[in-house]
């Protein structure tokens, strides 16, 4: 939570990430896209451990980490787009709630007030993150000028990561999330339920 807002005030109150959202790279923004990189690689470690040790494969979860880890390690490598990386490391402000919410379920406490909040908090944060999405997606496009002299694997991994998870994760955990809220199970352990009808 801390390196959340770290990151709104390098992105809303850094002048020169203000000003210059391509080139700029203060020292507060290379710690903040190290750590970045860091939590990415941490997160991707402890889902693949999961995912063997359960015998799950959370496939949307995968591909969201893989992106960010890729795109942690080419703003890091090119020493471009700070900005934009911090941008989208900021979407993780509802990764608290998610793990509070699943210990909360492991613990058997799904009917606690407790869990009631954080799962609506964790609702809300879903549809913050939306509203955040769609504002990242103006802004690349009002900046396109600028924005293209990011080198071009970059920008490509940075439009795929922001298209993906606006058009697709986000608004599908927020159903997820939602659906959870009413009939409170970890759908992680859950085996994938085949939506195809049944011939006859």
């Amino acid at each position: 939570m801390l390196n959340f807002l770290l990151g709104i005030r390098i992105v809303f109150f850094d002048d020169q990430l203000g000003v210059d959202r391509v080139f700029a790279s203060p020292g507060e923004s290379w710690l903040f896209v190290c750590i970045g990189f860091g939590f990415f690689i941490f997160e991707e470690s402890t889902l693949i451990y999961f995912d063997i040790r359960y015998k799950t494969l959370s496939k949307e979860l995968h591909l969201h980490h893989l992106v960010a880890v890729f795109g942690a390690f080419l703003t890091i490598y090119h020493n471009r787009g700070h900005y934009y990386a911090i941008r989208g490391f900021n979407l993780e402000f509802s990764t608290p709630f998610s793990c509070v919410c699943w210990c909360l379920l492991k613990l058997k406490l799904e009917k606690s007030y407790v869990w009631k909040i954080n799962q609506g908090l964790l609702i809300y944060a879903f549809h913050f993150r939306t509203v955040y999405e769609l504002h990242y997606v103006y802004e690349i496009y009002t900046n396109w000028t600028n924005v293209k002299q990011i080198p071009f694997l970059l920008l490509c991994n940075t439009l795929f990561g922001l298209i993906l998870v606006t058009f697709w994760l986000t608004p599908y955990w927020t159903y997820r999330k939602t659906a959870q809220y009413f009939n409170p199970t970890d759908w992680n352990m859950e085996p994938e339920v085949n939506m195809k009808p049944k011939r006859r």
